[in-house]
């Protein structure tokens, strides 16, 4: 007797407190994913019941990001293995494997002609590397940090620029290809969690554990200004995202609230509050075509809402870890499958 696939429940985001979530978008604006355990989630963002799940992983996965032509994506996990597998088919066969590094990947980032793979985190003997996707061979050099990096982007128009952010308060500035090391940025006073470039190339923004956003000049790498003054948000923040017209960009913070700023202006437009006990926290968030997503320390994916900032459009429940038991119950003829799972949480559906 044969089987086949229906449909995938997804899972949530393993989330781990003070600890930013990678939520990547692919290039044509139809999915996002993420990762939980051993695995990389993909949902539809329109309507997220539509999953895919990919199980190749030997460790956690950490993050995973689609290539700029939307065919490839690259996932990497604890173990500093990097894996780049096929969209467009079911399967999602394996294209290369590499191990730029041994230890915990925390960032990938492409060129935009998917031909260059940036990877940063807790390597043992580095902490990033930069290679060519199809053979391995390195591109550059990624130096100027004393301590784990968190962030990594890279311009998406010519000249390419990348920059980095890490644990030692810094985030550094690279030209090429080949990448070489150019100036370090220690405008930040605590760990830099997330570095971005805007999709045109001309900004990029770090944000820190400071609660501080600042905003460069894409080409020069020279410091225009600080978001929202002193201070953008009155805890660490983990995450950010730009709109695609690169007039906009969207933070999440520890304090519990994503706030949009409005870029030209240095201008605060919206603060989305999104709750008051302690797995409300957000650590991460994504801009993808006219959807706003942040995730809750909780897993929760909310759907922000930019006329209602109080309440999102909609929130995405379901298990962050792994299910214990499960069973089918029929209710007027209709079937539902109940779960419980270890964060003790039960869900039906």
């Amino acid at each position: 007797m044969s089987y086949e696939l229906k449909q995938v429940f997804a899972g949530l985001p393993q989330m781990e407190r003070g600890v930013s979530k990678i939520i990547g978008g692919d290039p044509k604006g139809n999915n996002f994913l993420y990762t939980n355990g051993k695995s990389v989630i993909i949902r539809n963002i329109d309507n997220p019941a539509i999953a895919d799940i990919y199980t190749e992983h030997a460790h956690q996965v950490t993050v995973a990001k689609y290539a700029p032509s939307g065919f490839y994506i690259a996932s990497a996990d604890v173990s500093g293995k990097i894996r780049i597998w096929d969209t467009t088919q079911k399967e999602h066969l394996l294209k290369y494997e590499y191990q730029p590094f041994s230890g915990k990947v925390k960032d990938i980032a492409w060129t935009e002609d998917s031909k260059r793979i940036a990877v940063v985190g807790e390597g043992r003997e580095k902490f990033g590397a930069v290679f060519l996707w199809d053979t391995g061979s390195s591109v550059g050099e990624i130096t100027g940090h004393s301590k784990i990096i968190n962030s990594v982007d890279i311009k998406q128009t010519r000249p390419y620029r990348m920059v980095t952010g890490a644990d030692d308060n810094c985030a550094t500035y690279f030209e090429g290809p080949p990448f070489k090391f150019k100036f370090t940025m220690s405008d930040h006073s605590r760990f830099v969690n997330c570095v971005r470039f805007s999709p045109s190339g001309t900004h990029y923004a770090s944000a820190g554990a400071d609660g501080q956003i600042f905003l460069y000049d894409g080409k020069t790498g020279e410091k225009i200004d600080a978001l929202g003054g002193a201070k953008a948000h009155d805890g660490g923040i983990y995450a950010v995202s730009w709109s695609p017209d690169s007039s906009k960009l969207i933070s999440a913070s520890g304090d519990k609230t994503v706030k949009l700023w409005d870029v030209g202006s240095n201008s605060l437009i919206t603060t989305f509050n999104m709750g008051s006990d302690v797995m409300d926290q957000q650590l991460g968030c994504l801009w993808q075509k006219d959807h706003l997503l942040s995730i809750s320390l909780s897993g929760y994916i909310n759907y922000l809402d930019k006329n209602n900032p109080d309440r999102p459009l909609r929130t995405i429940k379901g298990h962050t870890k792994s299910i214990q038991s499960l069973t089918v119950h029929k209710n007027e003829g209709r079937p539902y499958i109940y779960s419980g799972s270890h964060d003790g949480h039960i869900m039906g559906c």
